[in-house]
């Protein structure tokens, strides 16, 4: 987890949107006027925020869970690639369940608790 405690603010909020809306790191420091390197930072720290995330689809995907953001906001490319991997996860947890229902077939084994004690024969 990281160590930087971070908060929601106005210009955060505002990166995320046109991190939603498919803007890249130029031109979101042009509309913000601010610098590429204080971009990054106030990325990171929105990072932060959200969650141990590193990638922008993972930013606006916990917006949307957040209710930071709306699904109309998101340019068509975030939409397509936040219902891709929703659809993907959901396949991953189905074929999961699956697995684990098969696993969970109960044997007559006795468990061993591990070290176990010597006893000393006298």
């Amino acid at each position: 987890m990281y160590k930087h405690r971070a908060t929601m603010t106005d210009r955060r909020y505002k990166i995320l949107k046109l991190i939603a809306k498919g803007y890249n790191n130029k031109q979101i420091a042009r509309k913000m006027k601010m610098s590429l390197s204080c971009l990054k930072t106030q990325k990171w720290r929105l990072y932060c925020y959200l969650g141990e995330i590193h990638t922008a689809i993972d930013a606006v995907y916990m917006g949307l869970q957040m209710g930071l953001l709306q699904m109309s906001e998101l340019c068509e490319p975030m939409r397509e690639e936040i219902l891709y991997n929703e659809n993907e996860k959901q396949m991953h947890r189905t074929i999961k369940t699956e697995r684990s229902n098969n696993r969970n077939i109960q044997t007559n084994t006795k468990i061993i608790p591990f070290p176990a004690k010597r006893v000393r024969a006298i």
